[in-house]
Parts: C-alpha cells; structure tokens; sequence
C-alpha cells in the first residue's frame, strides 16, 4: 500500500513588518507647506515693519535711545588719545531724511534721528592721526569691526586726515574723520531713524534736547 508523505506545516515568515505610518505622504506635504506659509508671514510681517521705519517706541524708549547715543558718543571722546584739548561739547543736529515720505505714521507717532557731533581739537595733525590709530585698536579689540575712512583728496577740506566709523549698541554708528565742510576734526554719532509716540503737550521733544540727556532742561526750552 503506498503511503503519502503529509507536507510539512507552514513556517511563519520572520520578515520585519513595516510599521504602520502615523502620517500620510499627503498630511506631511500638508504640514510642510503650513510651515512655510507660517515662515512667510513672519518675513512679509517684518519687511512691512522695515518698509514703514521699524516698530513704534514710547516716549520713554526714545529718550533713553538718546541719552545711550550721546553716552556712546562721550565714552569714544575719552578713549581719543591724545586727549583733544577744551571741555566736550556735543552739538544737535537735526535729519532731513527721517520722515514719513509714504504716511506709515498713525496721528501721534513722529519720527527722529539722534545726531551729535563734538569737535575735537588736537594740538597737531600727528596727534590726531595717533588718536585715530589708537581709537581703532581699542574697538579691534573690544571685538568690533572698524572700517577705515580714506583721507579727502587735495583742495577737499580735510585733506590728507583718514577716519574711521563703526557701529555701537543699538545700531549708533561713530566717526571720527575730519568735517565734511569744515574739515576739522570731529566725532559724529549718529542713532538710528526712530519711529516714537509723541503725545501733544508732552515735556519731551528731541529738537530742543540740546546737549542729548534726554531731558528738555529749562534754559532749552523755546523762549528762554
């Protein structure tokens, strides 16, 4: 009598079984795309900022921006040596390019620029080279970058006295180079165009903050 073999018994497989996706190809794309979106509307909000001249600041904020311009500005003055000879004496000015050319400003918010300048008046031209030269290693090495400033050509005012800029704080740039019309030496700082809430009637108002404390003193005041 023939007898049949009975097959053997199926092996389970041992393959690895491919996890089950929590998200789809489609959510993941979805996802992605949410993000980017995101991402855009931050840089769009931010470049609209830019465009419109930077966020609104109170009062407070501004003169205290303009009090760390004329500090800034003060700390470079004594770090000059040579020292320049006389008392310092930092002198307003006014920007005719920080103003509201496309009427971004609600009512209320007005816009300035702190500039300040201090004559620097050294015994020699050498002095002032080594001042310059000594100026710009301390901000080297305070870990700034420095751009040289090239001397202006003959027959320009200041010819022959090379100057150097940087930038300090919250975007505050000093120079020392010589006047742009007069040709003497100077030190310039220059804060950043500030957008600011500028209630009517409040003690504060920059152009009559002569000498940069952030505070209208009497003797500034219109009519003294």
């Amino acid at each position: 009598m023939q007898t049949t073999t009975p097959s053997p018994a199926p092996v389970p497989s041992t393959a690895p079984q491919k996890p089950e996706r929590v998200f789809g190809r489609g959510q993941i794309v979805a996802v992605a795309v949410a993000l980017a979106f995101v991402v855009l509307f931050a840089l769009a909000a931010k470049g609209c900022e830019s465009i419109e001249g930077g966020r609104v600041r109170s009062t407070e904020e501004f003169r205290v921006y303009v009090r760390d311009t004329t500090r800034i500005g003060e700390e470079a003055y004594y770090q000059l040596t040579p020292t320049p000879t006389g008392a310092p004496y930092a002198e307003k000015e006014g920007s005719s390019s920080c103003v509201d050319d496309f009427g971004f400003d609600d009512s209320g918010v007005t816009r300035d620029q702190p500039i300040f300048t201090w004559d620097l008046r050294f015994a020699s031209t050498g002095d002032y080279r080594t001042a310059v030269k000594g100026l710009k290693a301390t901000w080297k090495k305070q870990g700034h970058k420095v751009k040289d400033l090239p001397a202006p050509a003959p027959g320009e005012p200041g010819h022959g006295l090379p100057g150097i800029t940087t930038t300090l704080g919250d975007g505050i740039e000093v120079t020392v180079h010589p006047g742009y019309y007069s040709g003497k030496p100077e030190l310039r700082v220059e804060g950043a165009c500030t957008r600011y809430d500028d209630t009517y009637g409040d003690s504060y108002d920059y152009m009559y903050d002569d000498n940069g404390d952030g505070t209208v003193d009497e003797w500034e005041k219109p009519g003294y």
